[in-house]
């Protein structure tokens, strides 16, 4: 067997073999492809179905006159024919689907969807088979580009949206004359969240929508529009006021209340700044006042401010206690027609005087502010007893009070 083998012609007879054998294979899945029987080829695997998805559809009319809706963009293929051929189709997809709408009028049409470019020893399916479409005039329209400002009150704090600028200003719109028709507005959106300066945006999509706010498919040229937005921050300076509520206890007097600033930088509309004449603040609450020192207060801004320079301010406050003072030595004036009597208690003529109020009062005051007498009715010479009397002027004495070391005197006239 091995000598027959190594024998050259037996080598040439083997290889005719073969060679004859795949050359009958060739012929029959050529043959099958053409003439399928629905048993398929000698082997059973020379024909192949495949179904390729998404095949772009194009139409076939005069573009610059009609406007045409109802061809799907993409359809499904079934290619059917031998292995290599399927194979190799299915990898280059160098065939088109179309509609021909070439030789057809303004209206409505059912059309079928064609192909070409493919070899006719393959079998080709479409879905859909056919379609409706609508054949209408094309329209053109100018229109003005409108801006629609996106998140205006997330817009960074103190600041607002100024005036915007659109480059171009109008766009032309191009569709069937009954979609142009339908057309009423244009715009282009930006959203303005966290903006605190003035920016330009490039290439800003325009979108074009009918009375219902539905959006149209129409062509726009161009399709994007370039925008400037102007960002500016009104504010100015508002004085502040001082709001308290309730009394001071009992004992206790605020000599001064005084604002650590006495204004504040309020941001806003242009509109609402020229409104606001003064920034309150949260009333302090002079019952819990025992001592000075200084306290926080917030600030009552209103709801129209966007932001401030403070929300809140430090108050000064000075606060005094009644205290007593004592005058050493007060004279006591006597009211008599004859010579000034002799004292004889208090021997010297005087007496202290305890003064009891809130420091500020009482540091004025000095015993020559005071008068005191005993007022003599008598002429007859002895010794008499009478009241001692503060006849000082009652502004002197105004909120303090007054306690004398004694309330009688003892005098003698001779």
């Amino acid at each position: 067997m091995n000598k027959w083998l190594e024998n050259p012609w037996a080598i040439r007879l083997i290889s005719l073999l073969l060679a004859v054998l795949l050359f009958v294979v060739v012929a029959f899945d050529e043959k099958f492809t053409d003439e399928d029987d629905g048993y398929g080829s000698i082997f059973g695997t020379s024909n192949e179905t495949r179904t390729l998805e998404d095949i772009p559809v194009s139409t076939e009319i005069d573009s610059e006159k009609f406007v045409v809706s109802g061809v799907p963009e993409t359809v499904k293929v079934s290619l059917q024919g031998s292995v290599s051929l399927v194979t190799a189709t299915a990898m280059q997809r160098n065939f088109e689907v179309f509609v021909d709408l070439e030789n057809l009028g303004v209206g409505t049409h059912i059309v079928p969807l064609e192909y070409s470019g493919v070899s006719d020893q393959l079998n080709m399916y479409i879905e859909p088979q056919e379609v409706e479409v609508s054949i209408e005039e094309k329209s053109s329209e100018e229109h003005s580009v409108s801006i629609d400002i996106i998140n205006r009150d997330k817009i960074a704090a103190g600041f607002e949206v100024g005036n915007v600028y659109v480059d171009p200003e109008k766009v032309t719109v191009t569709s069937s004359k009954g979609i142009v028709d339908r057309i009423a507005i244009v715009k282009a959106f930006v959203d303005v969240s966290d903006f605190d300066e003035s920016v330009t945006l490039d290439d800003v999509p325009v979108k074009v929508y009918d009375n219902q706010g539905n959006e149209l498919n129409v062509r726009i040229d161009p399709p994007t529009v370039d925008m400037t937005v102007d960002v500016k921050s009104p504010n100015k300076n508002v004085p502040i006021s001082l709001e308290t509520e309730n009394e001071v206890p009992e004992g206790i007097r605020i000599t001064s209340m005084k604002l650590e600033q006495e204004e504040v930088q309020i941001f806003a509309s242009e509109a609402d700044l020229e409104q606001l004449k003064e920034i309150k603040t949260a009333p302090i609450d002079l019952s819990k006042v025992n001592e000075s020192g200084t306290v926080e207060v917030e600030l009552n801004l209103p709801n129209e401010v966007r932001k401030a320079s403070a929300n809140a301010v430090n108050v000064t406050l000075q606060v005094e206690k009644i205290e007593e003072k004592v005058l050493e030595g007060v004279t006591i004036a006597t009211t008599s027609e004859e010579e000034d009597p002799t004292f004889i208690d208090p021997s010297s003529g005087s007496i202290n005087v305890t003064l009891k109020g809130y420091p500020s009062d009482l540091e004025k005051i000095t015993k020559d502010d005071l008068e005191l007498a005993v007022e003599i009715n008598s002429t007859t010479p002895g010794q008499y007893t009478l009241p001692i009397k503060n006849v000082t002027d009652a502004q002197v004495l105004e909120n303090i009070e007054v306690s004398l070391e004694l309330n009688e005197a003892t005098i003698e006239i001779e």
